[in-house]
């Protein structure tokens, strides 16, 4: 049997960084569609027939001078998506660009890749660490893909650059790819936005509340029935129907709805904050019964948890509170990913087994123009702003005029306002929502209705019992916790350049340990006086900077 000296090579290297891919594609045949041209160079140019024409997929001219021409157009920064492969002329250039972080190749038939790899040495793109083949997937695994490995802090800006003529022979396909690229990279921009803004805070605050987590004690319960107030304008007229049902209801309070139910002499069960800024404390001016649960996240703002000492905290999806309860003390998990805390209160009264879950004062937009329930922070807080020159109402609508790009829509004789911050909210949790086995009742009043969905499903529901939250117990004090997490740190191998390759050598415990750090890089990166460009610099920056944090609150 005759053997093929550049398939053998090819396969080789690429059985080195993606064994899966190399096995399957030496069992396929080539593609009988495709065929190569010599370019003027001297260089084959692969081509596929359509038609009984060749249509080649690089320059028949000099493919090599194409490819800088790439370069050239998109400069050779950050993470890579390459539509189509060809022979990977026009990718070849950015192997040579150190501010290249990744390079994600995409393309869609293994047989004609392999009919490439049988013709074609492309063994410099195939072993580059930073390289990757994605031949044949579908758009949820790319989306994945990206989600997992895409960190924007250390990767950069990605781009996505299309081999033209092999796109427009797999339309549909490359079509479909972008557009879950677009989606996961807008949900990408959103975390990172908020990962620079808050990552400092949610670290800071986290360590200084370990001490008051190892001390708490508390557990809540509930019953089927569970009233979820948030702080809408709409709560206002809704007061009775709440007081109506309260007596054989749990009512869990948003802490931006807790005053507007003070006002009305209505005492919640539970409250709930999820805010790391020091502007939720606004919240609790007006007391907080010390007897009522607090469900605060681990990184709430210390002077929250001074408040009382009846305080549960929970796990959310910050990564330095998940390592915390996966290797120290096991937290209730709870739902903070529709970037408002009635989102977090649903996700709570579900956790509780609720059957059924009653929402108040949830309207994602400010019905005639008002923002929110009277009784609420904004009302003293701009009290004590006001002059004649900047009356209440002024400021009041100031706060909603703010937003760059407010919707306004007309509702017979009334109006109402949203923004896509908002609706952004609203879909979350409608999603969210769908996927619980509880019934939800949104009572509806002058705000945006949330659809709920004729048929529920069961995939994240719960049992509908007594269902009891709590924390488990430590497995050591909180110093001896921190002192192993810096140990571990310690542990760390030392970044090197290219970043991708570091943390593709790392095991999946060392990954883990880095994404705790990613926050806190991203906010060094963003809004730290030292600016740092190179990715490798930068985690030791943040390991230093942890560390530093770290023996400052308990000595060493």
């Amino acid at each position: 049997m005759q053997t093929n000296p550049v398939l053998e090579r090819n396969l080789l290297a690429l059985s080195s960084c993606n064994p899966g891919l190399s096995a399957i594609v030496g069992a396929v045949d080539p593609s009988p569609s495709v065929t190569f041209l010599t370019s003027k160079t001297n260089r084959l140019v692969p081509a596929q027939i359509v038609n009984n024409n060749p249509i080649p997929l690089h320059s028949k001219v000099d493919p090599e001078r194409e490819g800088d021409r790439f370069l050239s157009i998109y400069q050779g920064t950050g993470f890579l998506v390459f539509l189509g492969f060809g022979a990977g002329y026009h990718i070849l250039p950015f192997l040579a660009t150190s501010g290249v972080s990744n390079i994600l190749i995409i393309d869609k038939d293994f047989r004609i890749f392999r009919s490439i790899l049988e013709n074609i040495d492309i063994r410099s793109i195939i072993v580059d660490p930073r390289v990757v083949f994605l031949i044949d997937k579908s758009v949820s695994d790319i989306a994945g893909y990206i989600l997992k490995h895409y960190f924007p802090v250390i990767a950069g800006n990605l781009k996505t650059i299309s081999l033209g003529s092999r796109v427009n022979l797999e339309k549909e396909y490359f079509h479909e790819i972008v557009r879950g690229i677009k989606t996961i990279i807008n949900s990408i921009a959103d975390d990172y936005t908020v990962q620079a803004r808050f990552g400092e805070k949610w670290f800071i605050n986290t360590l200084f509340n370990l001490e008051k987590a190892e001390q708490s004690t508390v557990s809540i319960n509930a019953s089927p029935r569970i009233i979820v107030t948030g702080a809408g304008p709409s709560l206002e007229s809704q007061m009775n129907k709440v007081k109506k049902i309260r007596g054989n209801a749990t009512l869990i309070a948003t802490d931006t709805s807790l005053p507007a139910l003070l006002y009305e002499n209505i005492k919640p069960d539970i409250i709930i904050s999820i805010d790391c800024q020091q502007i939720s404390y606004h919240h609790f001016f007006k007391g907080l019964p010390v007897d009522i649960p607090l469900i605060l996240d681990l990184a709430s703002p210390t002077l929250l948890t001074r408040l009382n000492r009846n305080i549960l905290f929970f796990s959310s999806g910050h990564p330095f509170s998940q390592y915390i309860s996966n290797n120290w003390r096991k937290f209730p998990f709870i739902d903070t990913s529709g970037g408002n805390v009635s989102h977090s209160a649903v996700s709570l009264a579900n956790a509780l087994g609720a059957e059924e879950i009653y929402l108040f004062g949830i309207d994602f937009s400010y019905p005639e123009g008002k923002t929110y329930a009277r009784g609420t922070y904004l009302y003293p807080y701009f009290r004590s702003r006001e002059n004649r020159f900047d009356p209440l109402e002024k400021l009041f609508l100031s706060f909603i005029f703010k937003n760059k790009h407010l919707i306004k829509e007309k509702i017979g004789d009334t109006f109402r306002y949203t923004t896509n911050q908002l609706l952004s909210y609203k879909e979350r949790l409608e999603n969210a929502i769908s996927e619980y086995s509880s019934h939800i009742i949104h009572v509806r009043g002058k705000g945006l209705p949330v659809s709920i969905g004729k048929k529920q499903k069961t995939k994240q529901g719960v049992n509908h019992s007594n269902v009891l939250l709590a924390q488990g117990p430590a497995h050591c004090d909180w110093i001896s916790f921190l002192k192993f997490y810096i140990d571990e740190l310690n542990r760390l191998p030392e970044p090197f350049f290219p970043v991708t390759k570091y943390l593709s050598d790392l095991s999946q415990g060392e990954r883990d340990l880095w994404l705790t750090l990613f926050p806190a890089a991203t906010f060094l990166k963003e809004y730290s006086d030292v600016k740092i460009e190179e990715a490798a610099e930068l985690l030791k920056k943040t390991i230093q900077w942890t560390k530093e944090k770290i023996y400052r609150l308990i000595g060493g």
